[in-house]
């Protein structure tokens, strides 16, 4: 298959997602992200193009150098597959809102530069009368393995009323 066809190897599609093979398996196996066909003879599993949804970290309690907190590792879904498929984890559905974020590269995304990240995100909530919606996340979008010092990998973002 190319890039081009509708449906995807698992190869492209992940690389497209950015996740390995492996979890797009694990996440198939919880009902999360299936595949869209599967071949009868060889097993290959085939997705569809269209948007991938990244996945991303939430964050329900204070980071610091003791702890990371509780943390949520969120995997977004099609609630219309979701609707159709067994899904065996558990499911938040979370409503739309706007987020505040600033964009960070690999170097920044180090502890404890990324705290300042935060910092600054949270202050200019605090400074333009913002009311903070939900916990903050980090999104990451890029391949952390090939990506640079430089490269912008992570969202820092609160999600704000």
């Amino acid at each position: 298959m190319e890039d081009d066809d509708p449906l995807l190897s698992i190869g492209v599609f992940a690389r497209r997602a950015r996740l390995s093979p492996k979890a797009l398996r694990v996440y198939d196996r919880q009902g999360l992200l299936p595949p869209d066909r599967v071949d009868a003879v060889t097993g290959y599993r085939y997705y569809r193009g269209g948007v991938v949804a990244v996945p991303f970290v939430v964050y329900h309690g204070q980071v610091n150098d003791d702890s990371d907190g509780p943390v949520e590792v969120c995997v977004p879904i099609d609630p219309a597959r979701a609707a159709v498929t067994e899904v065996t984890t558990a499911v938040r559905t979370e409503p739309a809102h706007r987020e505040v974020y600033t964009t960070l590269t690999k170097a920044q995304v180090e502890y404890p530069q990324i705290l300042s990240a935060y910092d600054a995100v949270y202050r200019w909530v605090e400074e333009n009368d913002g009311r903070e919606a939900g916990p903050g996340r980090e999104v990451y979008f890029a391949d952390w393995m090939s990506a640079g010092s430089a490269t912008e990998v992570c969202d820092i973002a609160v999600p704000v009323a």
